[in-house]
């Protein structure tokens, strides 16, 4: 039986008189009777909508109508697809029936006697987009943000309708980036991008205004109603050979990032398990030369094979964690007033994080360091960050100062000083000697023992940890690490702050390297361990490619940087033990200062400089030959299985969705892929490393 409970979408129906339309039919999407979520497409939901239109359509053809509008309710025109019904494998049995239905609507709206309007007010994201897209005219509104086609980040497609129709709307280059290259970066457009690239024809600020614009550019177009016939609409696909056939191979061919084309991007997509880029890319490639009745047949039959893949389930699950671990609005209960806060440290990371506080809070930042000269620096760095991101206005919030009692004040102050045990502890102790007994001490600590750092002060229950990953500005995810002593009041404002910047915050006990360096850490002992082996470095940075990672792993190493990563591996080789490769070569690589990787021309990958051959060779004891390939994939693979093992029986997390999380937005683990734990399920890693896999059947977020 089905868990699945959908809100279903209603269509209210009313008629208006417009002075050049006549009577028109206003279909208003609104989301379920006293449902707080926007209005979405289940199965019920899409009968209800293909009824109301159909029962329009009949309406138009009798004559009874001049005109058909459809709108949504406040800020949503349409939501899409709704993602809860993905989770249950029943529900997904609907895929088809629906994409039938909605492309049997697609197909009749064509053929209607009365022009059509569609008027974004709101939101119109996938399937959302593809009813708009029925339309002669749409409008949206000024200001609204959240129209686009994110199928692909899904592991789908745009199935009904949106890759078969859309490039007769906006041209083939617009297209071909909405659907293929626009989800992957998480980018929408405004109701104003959407007026520039021809996707709406006007902006509107309501309904009224909407039938207003609808009727002018009917009037321009030559096509006001005045007859019971069926407008004249032209085919919305390419002739075979013609200038927009050129043009749709012409962006597909169009190059995507460095050495590589979109076409190119895709395949190398589907090689590492997601195919929906690539099919996209075919269904736009065999556009030219088709009926609309066989492109919609061959998006349908597209769409319900990818439903049941790999991709969609892995994709699906990450939308859904991602969906349910965004920043709340409530403040968290428990968290402490602040009214000023201090940061301990004016270096490179520590402005980063100040100019963030200073933005997101919006109270007094001190900035404090040992060197005055090195507290101005970094004030003019977290300045400069705030002006390039257009928050300039947050600035003035921010000071510094080389004297500690300027922060005896503050309510919170976060120490971001260098990773040494010994100067944390240092720093803590200078910092709970001037502040008040209720101010909150926070640590950046990427992998020091947390407990370890508070264990001489007299209260250690304030201590909190904040691990902001580099950029600052950029990365999504904060680690929130308690310890034993942590007390509920220090947790909650630490988890108060974050969700005040906006981020993700993912609660982590006290253990070393904490989620996402831990399991990083676990990769590249595999990988520097094959290296000190002797493997040819080349063929090593090449192995994990099936996996999907954002870069290889010498290039994240140089973006890391040498030293840090090689601190923070001999730190996780202490507490953890030899599973953990503390690596000869990475210290050596150290000493000569040179960078692994630069830039190849010719791939999308960086290359692997020749020292690094050399360097490793005259580091390791002995070279019997390092593990690549399949090889080495299989041990990296097994190793994060029995590591993530390791940390839900040890409590570092409470359920394998934290881990996933975690690794998505700190460590750009693919999200087509789901999450690690989906991953390693998929490719019976989780299996081999004892204990069943980590997820049921179907992947749903705990």
């Amino acid at each position: 039986m089905s868990a699945y409970t959908e809100h279903v979408t209603r269509v209210l129906v009313e008629d208006v008189d417009h002075p050049a339309l006549g009577a028109v039919a206003v279909l208003r999407f609104a989301p379920a009777e006293g449902s707080t979520r926007p209005a979405t497409l289940g199965p019920r939901s899409v009968d209800a909508v293909v009824a109301a239109v159909g029962a329009a359509l009949d309406r138009a053809e009798a004559g009874e109508i001049g005109a058909i509008a459809m709108t949504g309710q406040g800020r949503v025109f349409l939501a899409g697809a709704d993602l809860a019904m993905f989770a249950d494998a029943t529900a997904t049995e609907a895929v088809g029936p629906m994409t039938a239905a909605v492309h049997a609507l697609q197909l009749r709206v064509r053929t209607s006697a009365v022009p059509i309007l569609a008027h974004l007010g709101g939101v119109a994201l996938g399937g959302g987009l593809e009813v708009a897209l029925m339309a002669d005219v749409r409008t949206a509104a000024p200001g609204v943000r959240g129209i686009g086609l994110p199928e692909t980040s899904l592991g789908i497609l745009p199935g009904w309708g949106g890759t078969t129709l859309l490039q007769s709307v906006v041209g083939a280059e617009t297209a071909a980036r909405m659907i293929l290259e626009d989800p992957a970066r998480d980018r929408q457009l405004s109701a104003e991008a959407a007026l520039e690239a021809g996707l709406v024809d006007a902006l509107a600020e309501d309904l009224p205004a909407a039938l207003d614009a609808f009727a002018a550019i009917l009037w321009e177009r030559g096509l006001l109603p005045g007859g019971e016939e069926s407008i004249a609409r032209p085919s919305p696909l390419p002739a075979a050979g013609s200038e927009a056939a050129a043009a749709l191979e012409a962006a597909l061919a169009a190059p995507h990032g460095h050495a590589e084309t979109r076409r190119g991007w895709a395949d190398r997509l589907a090689a590492q398990g997601a195919p929906a880029v690539q099919r996209a890319a075919d269904l736009l490639a065999r556009l030219p030369g088709s009926s609309l009745e066989d492109a919609l047949a061959r998006e349908a039959a597209a769409l319900v094979e990818l439903i049941g893949s790999d991709g969609a389930a892995g994709s699906l699950y990450a939308a859904e964690l991602l969906r349910r671990g965004k920043p709340s609005r409530t403040p968290v209960e428990g968290a402490r007033e602040l009214r000023s806060v201090g940061v301990a440290g004016a270096g490179l990371m520590a402005s980063q994080i100040a100019a963030q506080l200073a933005a997101g809070l919006q109270v007094p930042v001190i900035l404090r360091d040992l060197d005055a000269d090195i507290a101005q620096k970094g004030l003019e760095h977290a300045r400069g960050i705030l002006e390039k991101a257009g928050a300039g206005a947050a600035a003035p919030l921010l000071s510094a100062t080389d004297a500690v009692e300027d922060l005896a004040g503050c309510d919170l102050v976060l120490e971001a000083v260098p990773e040494v045990m010994r100067i944390k502890q240092q720093v803590l102790a200078e910092l709970e000697a001037q502040l008040a007994p209720t101010a909150i001490l926070a640590s950046n600590t990427s992998s020091l023992s947390l407990a370890t750092m508070a264990e001489h002060l007299e209260h250690p229950e304030r201590v909190v940890g904040l691990h902001f990953f580099n950029p600052v500005a950029k990365m999504p995810l904060v680690e929130v690490i308690h310890t034993a002593a942590t007390d509920e009041a220090a947790l909650a404002t630490g988890l108060e702050v974050v969700r005040r910047l906006r981020k993700f915050a993912v609660r982590s006990a006290d253990a070393p390297g904490f989620i996402v360096n831990r399991l990083l850490f676990r990769v590249l002992g595999e990988v520097f361990a094959s290296l000190d082996a002797g493997a040819d470095p080349q063929q090593v940075d090449a192995s994990l490619d099936p996996m999907g990672m954002p870069m290889r792993p010498l290039a994240l190493l140089d973006l890391v940087g040498h030293a840090v990563a090689d601190h923070v591996g001999r730190v996780l080789a202490e507490e953890l033990g030899e599973r953990f490769h503390a690596s000869p070569g990475l210290s050596a690589m150290v000493e000569r200062g040179e960078p692994f990787t630069e830039r190849d021309p010719a791939s999308p990958h960086p290359a692997v400089r020749p020292v690094v051959a050399e360097v490793f060779a005259g580091a390791s004891a002995g070279s019997d030959g390092g593990a690549v390939g399949q090889d080495l994939l299989d041990r990296v693979r097994d190793g994060l299985a029995e590591e993530i093992r390791r940390m839900l029986e040890e409590g570092v997390v409470q359920d394998v969705s934290q881990i996933d999380l975690a690794l998505i937005l700190g460590a750009g683990f693919p999200r087509y892929r789901g999450g690690i734990t989906v991953h390693l399920d998929q490719c019976g890693a989780s299996q081999r490393a004892g204990g069943g896999p980590f997820h049921g059947s179907r992947f749903q977020p705990a």
